[in-house]
């Protein structure tokens, strides 16, 4: 498996959350050179859209902005959270109080976040619905 680029990083965000403007590729970029590998952003990205998931099946529509996204990227890297193995640290001990708390009866938990994640599929427009495509 290939490490993300920033542009998967783009790419994911556009897929998940919403058009990126140029000022936002700024700060993500920013972000990456400040030391955070594109994974660990990437990962803030997905985890927004969890936390959008959470709160939909609890009935609430949560919608997710990029200075929601971008709040996460700098908890992580004032947090140190900036490599993929400072991730992976960080989300198992999520995961650990996910599990205890789960004993308890309150929290289930979530399958872990892996490099597949950023696999991207592209999607092939049907050009039936655009004939002028076709000419």
């Amino acid at each position: 498996m290939v490490d993300p680029k920033m542009e998967d990083v783009f790419t994911l965000y556009q897929q998940k959350v919403a058009l990126l403007s140029s000022a936002q590729k700024e700060k993500l970029c920013a972000a990456h050179d400040e030391g955070m590998t594109p994974f660990v952003i990437g990962c803030a990205i997905l985890r927004a859209t969890q936390e959008q998931r959470r709160s939909r099946l609890e009935g609430k529509n949560k919608r997710i902005s990029f200075n929601y996204i971008y709040a996460i990227i700098q908890d992580w890297l004032n947090h140190g959270i900036t490599t993929d193995e400072h991730f992976y640290t960080y989300w198992s001990a999520i995961n650990e109080d996910q599990i205890s708390a789960g004993r308890e009866g309150r929290v289930q938990t979530k399958r872990k976040v892996r490099r597949e994640d950023f696999t991207y599929a592209e999607s092939k427009q049907d050009r039936s619905l655009f004939t002028w495509l076709d000419e």
